[in-house]
Formats: structure tokens, C-alpha cells, sequence
């Protein structure tokens, strides 16, 4: 449903493989423990700690709180390799308790979290900035390309560390500055629909989030947009429009530093089929989070595909460009 993207990496020796969602939104790396009994864990690759050379016991307990679960494991080390990128003792962490739903449905089997290191629960340096201490990228910046599965195209996603993929993209990368370095967090100037009705109208803070499926935001702003796009609620959390007006729904905008980021309702709808029903569901969805600059938005998948992103560590700025689908062209 263009909701999880993932890709694979390996952990230990010989190398034991896992499928990961790159985050942004977070900062740890943990993948299923040989030890959880969770259903979750019996339906996805668990990690043995005692088949692999190269582990590295810590002792350390830690949990995890996401907006869709928890976790609970134990801290280990070890040798993490992604393509052709090798990163010697990173820490990670083995879950043994995974409960509720949210795992259990995930086609992934754990978190690489790319976040900060100050937004991490497992103390050690996240797997980026080990990178980046032992010096195995040329620049300190990583991209993100993800697609959507109406081009058929290959790759479904690409995740490229050390550099940006020009091929992915078309005109100039646009630069924003951070407002904070825990989540890759920038300033939005505010949210238009049809250029007219403005949410957010004196400024507000967005995450770059890889790890959130949909665009997230203050639940008053959310329901505001809702109505304005015509949507109505099936249940607390899901809205959905009618196919049929697809075509007269109004582009929704979003100001960042002053360069405008429009979403036709063809990118801010995702259209599923249910049996012979065709569903079309708004890609908005309410959540209410602080920061100490304000509510916080959450530009996710949804805005993203539409969006090449180019995450820089060394100048602590988030870069956009259009993405180049091949739909468009």
C-alpha cells in the first residue's frame, strides 16, 4: 500500500540477514532477538547471538517507544554490513518483548534508525555516525529516493549514503536548515489548500520522517484539512473520499523557507482496492506532538515520494528536490 519501505541488511558472521525500515524518525538500530517469544518475533528473522564470531555481549536493558508500539530487549554489538558498507561494533539492540499489532503486520523485521544521537534510548553511536567515525562514506549526507508502486519502477527505493543520486531527481536541491537536532526538524512557514484557506498560518515545525507511512499534524489542523478536502472518517484514525471526485480535490501546499511543496489530491490519496470496492484514502491523519519550538507536523511517505530527500549531517540541513517517476515524464 506504499506504506512500509524497507531494505535488507545483515548483522554478525557469518552475516545473518534482516529487512530493516530506514528511519529518520528515530535513532536506534534493533532487530528480533533467537529469545522473544512474542508473536511478533515468531513471524519475522530473529537474531543468534551464539552463531555469530564476531558478537559482542553489553548487558545493557532498553525499551523503545514508538507512535505505533513499544519493544524491550537487550543491547548487543556487532558487525553490521548495508550493500556494500561495512560498520564494525555497532551497537544494537535484540528485542525480546515486541506486543501488539504493528509488528506483527510489518513486512519488516526491524528499525536502522537515522535520527540524532541525543533522540536514541540505546547509549553508543547510531549507525550513521559510526559511519562517519570510521570513515567508510566520502560526505557526510545519505538520500532518500522512494517510488510508488504505480511505475513499476526498479528500484522500488533507493537509499544512498555518502552523496545524492542525480538520476533520481530533476532541477536544483533546495536547502532548509535544522531547528533541531534530535529528529531531522525544520521550520514550515504553513500549510495552504487551494492556495487560500492557510493552516499553521504564523509557523510551525516539521519532522522528515522515512518511518511515518502518511503527513501528520495537530489533530484541529488535521480535521480542518479533512473537511477542506472533502473527507470523511470511517473510524478514529482512517478517512477516505470518494474516487470519483479525485480529479476536483484541491492541491494542498506546503511553505518551507519560503518555496512551496504542492501535493495534487492524485499524491495526498492513496487508492486501495478491498475485494471489488475501490477505497480511496485521505493521506492526512491526526497526531498530536510538541516540541519545545511548538506542534510538530510530520512530513512522511506521502510527502516523500513526491519529494527526493537529501539528509546532510555536516551542515545540519534537510534538502528537497522533485522526484523523477517515471509517470511524469
Amino acid at each position: 500500500m506504499d506504506a512500509q519501505y524497507y531494505g535488507d541488511i545483515s548483522l554478525g558472521t557469518p552475516e545473518q540477514n534482516f529487512s530493516v525500515i530506514f528511519d529518520t524518525g528515530s535513532s536506534d538500530l534493533w532487530v528480533p532477538s533467537s529469545h522473544c517469544v512474542s508473536e511478533a518475533c515468531v513471524l519475522h528473522r530473529r537474531f543468534k547471538a551464539f552463531e555469530s564470531t564476531s558478537f559482542g555481549q553489553d548487558g545493557r536493558t532498553f525499551a523503545i517507544h514508538y507512535g505505533s508500539g513499544h519493544l524491550l530487549g537487550v543491547v548487543a554489538r556487532d558487525t553490521l554490513k548495508i550493500g556494500n558498507l561495512t560498520v564494525l561494533s555497532q551497537v544494537f539492540g535484540e528485542a525480546v518483548y515486541e506486543p501488539g499489532a504493528a509488528f506483527v503486520l510489518g513486512q519488516f523485521d526491524g528499525v536502522l534508525g537515522l535520527g540524532y544521537p541525543s533522540l536514541a534510548e540505546i547509549h553508543g553511536n547510531p549507525v550513521f555516525d559510526n559511519i562517519l567515525v570510521q570513515k567508510t562514506v566520502d560526505e557526510p549526507v545519505f538520500s532518500f529516493y522512494l517510488s510508488r508502486k504505480t511505475s513499476r519502477f526498479s528500484p522500488e527505493g533507493e537509499l544512498l549514503f555518502g552523496g545524492q543520486d542525480e538520476e533520481l531527481y530533476t532541477g536544483p536541491v533546495v536547502w532548509h536548515p535544522l531547528t533541531a537536532k534530535g529528529y531531522w526538524q525544520i521550520k514550515m512557514d504553513r500549510v495552504e489548500v487551494q492556495g487560500a484557506t492557510s493552516l499553521c498560518p504564523h509557523g510551525c515545525q516539521a519532522i522528515i520522517d522515512t518511518g511515518t507511512s502518511l503527513i501528520a499534524g495537530p489533530a484541529a489542523d488535521i480535521f480542518k484539512l479533512q473537511q477542506l478536502i472533502g473527507a470523511t472518517p470511517i473510524n478514529m484514525k482512517e478517512f477516505v473520499v470518494d474516487c470519483v471526485r479525485l480529479s476536483s480535490l484541491p492541491p494542498v501546499t506546503f511553505v518551507l523557507g519560503g518555496t512551496e511543496y504542492t501535493l495534487t489530491a492524485e499524491r495526498y490519496i492513496i487508492k486501495e482496492t478491498l475485494g471489488n470496492r475501490k477505497l480511496c484514502f485521505s493521506g492526512f491523519q491526526a497526531l498530536d506532538l510538541n516540541s519545545s519550538k511548538g506542534p510538530l507536523w510530520i512530513l512522511g511517505d506521502v510527502f516523500l515520494t513526491e519529494y527526493y530527500s537529501v539528509f546532510d549531517k555536516g551542515q545540519d540541513r534537510v534538502g528537497f528536490a522533485a522526484a523523477r517517476h517515471p509517470t511524469h515524464e
